[in-house]
């Protein structure tokens, strides 16, 4: 549902109002209007003299679609008011409802606008705490709140359910099944936990602080997370908010949760990429190994489906995201990094970017050619590209 609110000067005819409403409705059949909006996501300008109320209204972090046509002074009022949001940093697109061109590039806005729309009012979920080596990537609640209207509750794993007294989670068991009984059980114990506090808080993402789980118990979520983003919950680790947000971002996007992975190594014109725990329905195989840095618990060692993928990261900040487009060259089982591997070629003016302005380490995988999407996306959030 797009926001429309109609601007004019004092005193304008109700007519022009009637007639904008079905012209907007003739612009754009795909889309569905809320008129007169309080909040308004487009901005229709039908005289001059209507700039001012707009200043009254408008919302840093927010995203505005200025439309106008020529006559009444209105494609001048929506310029001066262009300006205005330029010079206070407010996003904004200005369009001409007469030119085809712009209404299919406004009607392409406004759909990413209603899927960011999700976004706000959904809660992530913090169970444990941010790993301390995570000193680029700790969003706070103020800034998830800010940029993307998410919700952070965080949790202890004291407060969620002892694992080893839960049930474990029988479709979880036959999907994982190892041959090694004790640990897919201990697992899908984890799985159960997480799942029971997702459903009793309505978290609608989660990341695990899953460290302390391991060294305490040995026993991972590795698996549960994946199994969590199979059924469509955007499940990340090591506490990472920042990725986090990430995975919801690229969810109501793109449709697809992607992988969350560690940089390996950047070279000129290539990337290693690893870590313990990948959706599986990114995969054309898996098998069940060990958790990489203690040699415990479960950990998925799969490979990936298709060549080409995408690849981002915000900044802490939600202010800047690094995107970029590459080829899969080749899945790779080095003993030294996590059981997922990949080797990707870069162009080498990203694969610089990584090396000397790297928002931080961890980087989300998708399969599919998606840069596009997801910078405009970040347009409409205020995300600025690294470039």
């Amino acid at each position: 549902m797009i926001n429309v609110k109609f601007l004019t000067h004092t005193g304008a005819p109700e007519r022009l109002i009637v007639e904008a409403k079905k012209k907007l409705l003739a612009a754009f059949p795909a889309l569905q209007f809320q008129f007169f909006s309080t909040d308004p996501d487009m901005l229709v300008f039908l005289t001059g003299g209507s700039e001012m109320e707009v200043t009254q209204m408008a919302k840093p972090g927010r995203f505005y679609i200025l439309a106008a046509s020529e006559g009444k002074n209105a494609y001048a009022a929506a310029t001066e008011v262009k300006a205005w949001m330029n010079q206070n940093n407010i996003n904004s697109m200005l369009i001409d409802l007469n030119n085809e061109a712009d209404r299919k590039r406004a009607a392409h806005y406004a759909s990413m606008a209603q899927k960011l729309a999700i976004l706000r009012g959904q809660t992530l979920g913090l169970i444990g705490e941010i790993s301390e080596w995570l000193i680029a990537s700790n969003t706070t609640p103020e800034v998830l709140a800010r940029v993307l209207g998410i919700t952070l509750k965080q949790f202890s794993w004291q407060q969620l359910s002892d694992h080893r007294t839960a049930e474990p989670d029988r479709g979880f068991m036959k999907k994982f099944h190892t041959g090694s009984a004790h640990a897919t059980e201990d697992a899908a114990r984890v799985h159960t936990t997480l799942v029971e506090v997702i459903d009793r808080e309505k978290l609608d993402a989660i990341t695990v602080g899953c460290f302390d789980l391991v060294r305490q118990h040995e026993v991972t979520a590795c698996l549960s997370l994946a199994h969590l983003s199979d059924q469509g919950i955007a499940a990340g680790c090591e506490g990472d908010t920042c990725s986090a947000a990430a995975l919801m971002f690229a969810k109501a996007i793109c449709g697809i949760i992607p992988w969350m992975a560690n940089v390996v190594m950047v070279s000129a014109n290539s990337l290693r990429l690893a870590h313990c725990t990948v959706p599986t329905l990114l995969l054309s195989e898996f098998e069940v190994d060990t958790h990489y840095e203690t040699g415990l618990g479960t950990a998925i060692a799969g490979k990936f489906a298709g060549e080409d993928i995408t690849i981002f990261r915000f900044d802490k900040e939600l202010r800047k995201a690094f995107i970029t487009q590459g080829k899969i060259t080749s899945t790779l089982k080095r003993l030294h990094a996590c059981r997922t591997q990949i080797e990707v070629k870069l162009n080498e003016k990203d694969a610089l970017l990584l090396r000397e302005r790297p928002l931080g380490n961890h980087h989300l995988v998708m399969p599919g050619k998606y840069a596009t999407l997801l910078a405009d996306a970040c347009a409409l959030c205020g995300i600025q590209l690294v470039s």
